[in-house]
This record gives structure tokens, sequence and C-alpha cells, in this order.
């Protein structure tokens, strides 16, 4: 089992080199094969790192500038939490709506479980009903 300190640092790894960096080749290295996945995410495959992956891929297709800059990082043992902002231009389709072109900037958490070096569980939240009215879909 890891440390507090291992789970910290695989969660700022994660965030900083897949999710703002694009490296999306270390994605088989930090996410488990068979990842269990509680973010909701329609149209995608149920868990696994392919989910894991087309989230991703989702995300930065809509907002090719996409980051998710965290203000901290806490941990327990084997789970990790972190607090941040999710940010984007909206530039491609993002589930069937179309570019608008606006920028969002929404709070965001999310809480990975770890084993062996891996992420192995995620749950996660944002602002989503934020996100849709700063980009003009909602009123």
């Amino acid at each position: 089992m890891g440390t507090a300190d291992d789970s910290k640092a695989l969660m700022w790894r994660i965030t900083d080199e897949i999710w703002n960096n694009g490296r999306l080749e270390l994605i088989d290295e930090l996410i488990a094969e068979d990842l269990v996945d509680h973010v909701e995410l329609p149209g995608l495959p149920a868990n696994g790192r392919a989910r894991y992956r087309a989230s991703i891929e989702m995300a930065r297709a809509a907002f090719p500038d996409y980051r998710n800059p965290l203000d901290f990082v806490l941990a327990d043992g084997e789970f990790a939490v972190s607090y941040g902002r999710s940010t984007g231009t909206h530039r491609g389709e993002y589930m069937g709506i179309p570019p608008t072109g606006r920028s969002f900037d929404v709070p965001t958490f999310g809480i990975l479980r770890f084993a062996n070096g891996q992420a192995v569980e995620r749950w996660g939240f944002s602002d989503n009903l934020a996100m849709m009215q700063q980009l003009g879909l909602m009123g």
C-alpha cells in the first residue's frame, strides 16, 4: 500500500502531465487497466483505462486549451483529493454542442484511489451548470 506522500505525488503528476499538458502516453503507466470510474460521463464506456483516456480526449478536443490548475492536494494512505479549477475555451464539439468560442472557469475537485503506483478508482465533480452558463448555453 502506498503512503499519503505517494498518493499526493501521483495526483499532482496525473493532473499536471496528463490533463494539463496532454501527455496521454502516460495513461498506460499511471491509470490501471481496470480503473473503476464514478464520474458521470454519458456515452463513454462504463469503466477502465479506455474510458479515462476517452474522457481526456473528449475534453481536449472540445477545449484544446483545457487546464486543471490545482489549489491543493490532500492525501490519506491510498486516497488523494484535489481541489482547483477547470478552465478552457470551447473550440470543438462537446457532447453534441457546437463550439461557442467562449471560455469557462469553474471549481472542480477530484478523488483518486491508488494501488501499485496507479489510479484504480476515480470520483470527481465540476460545476457543469456554471460552465454551461459561462459558455452561453444557459440563462
